[in-house]
């Protein structure tokens, strides 16, 4: 026998016992992996996570670009994680207003005001939006993707479209609110403003736009919802204070949404110039009188 053989069968053996032991350490590590996952899959959750979630469904909105039989610039491109974000420009996947600028409000074809429309209510659009879960809601953010800065107002209902019966009572609340700004940027960004915290769980969230001040067409990609599914401990701005009473009107805020927001708030209207006694100016003047 020529000694090549011997040596060929003790590599073939070495080789052997190596694919042994490698399918053996694999084998362990799987197992390792498994019940690490088993572990995890099996520690509770916090009692109160934060919910996170795109919006399922857009069930009415005032108007939009693209056409019924179609995708392209439809407020329907709103359900569902973003298309397009985070790019810029202009996309057929996104959902897009039937108007922009003060130029379809000069026409002669425009249509004229309602009588009885307040004089703050300044809306020219809407989309409302469903999501899977009620929750509430601790955080609203929208997506922009093209000459952003057209939201000015978000809404929560208390009434869930999933629901097999009808409530009892249907209750719109404002989020957040503010007048129409100029937003020099056409770029994206997620518009994430400070909302105010509200009693019941929403899953009906309403959008609000003025295009009045915007160079060309505003483009929307996705909205998220942050929430709770428990109701949480309210904040120090919103349990020590009534907001309205901040405001004449509506709840206005921008993106800070910490406590130098309040501290303006309350410094404008407590340390006014004219009047400056604070609260008491809100009572009539009868009881304030010597």
């Amino acid at each position: 026998m020529s000694p090549v053989f011997p040596m060929l069968t003790v590599l073939t053996m070495f080789y052997y016992l190596c694919l042994r032991r490698r399918a053996r350490t694999a084998a362990r590590g799987e197992m390792m992996n498994s019940h690490r996952a088993i572990e995890s899959n099996s520690r509770t959750s916090p009692l109160n996570a934060e919910v996170v979630q795109y919006a399922k469904e857009v069930v009415d909105f005032s108007s939009h670009y693209g056409s019924e039989n179609s995708m392209s610039y439809t407020m329907l491109n709103l359900a569902g994680v973003p298309n397009v974000f985070p790019n810029s420009g202009d996309f057929t996947q996104t959902a897009v207003f039937r108007t922009y600028g003060t130029w379809w409000d000069q026409c002669p074809s425009a249509s004229l005001p309602f009588k009885r429309t307040p004089p703050n209510f300044q809306s020219q659009d809407f989309v409302e939006l469903t999501f899977e879960q009620q929750v509430y809601p601790t955080a609203v953010h929208v997506l922009e993707t093209y000459h952003p800065g057209a939201v000015i107002r978000i809404l929560a209902c208390s009434a869930n479209p999933y629901s097999p019966s009808p409530p009892a009572e249907v209750r719109w609340e404002i989020l957040w609110s503010e007048r129409p700004t100029k937003v020099n940027a056409s770029q994206a960004r997620q518009f994430k403003p400070c909302i105010k915290q509200i009693n019941f769980p929403t899953n009906l969230i309403r959008l609000e736009v003025n295009s009045s001040l915007l160079d060309y067409y505003t483009e929307l990609d996705a909205v998220v919802l942050h929430g709770m599914k428990d109701k949480p401990v309210l904040s120090l701005k919103t349990s020590l204070i009534d907001m309205n009473d901040l405001e004449d009107d509506d709840f206005e805020e921008n993106n800070d949404c910490g406590m130098d927001s309040l501290n303006k708030k309350l410094s404008s209207t407590t340390l006014g110039e004219e009047p400056n006694n604070g609260y008491f100016d809100k009572l009539p003047y009868e009881t304030c009188a010597d």
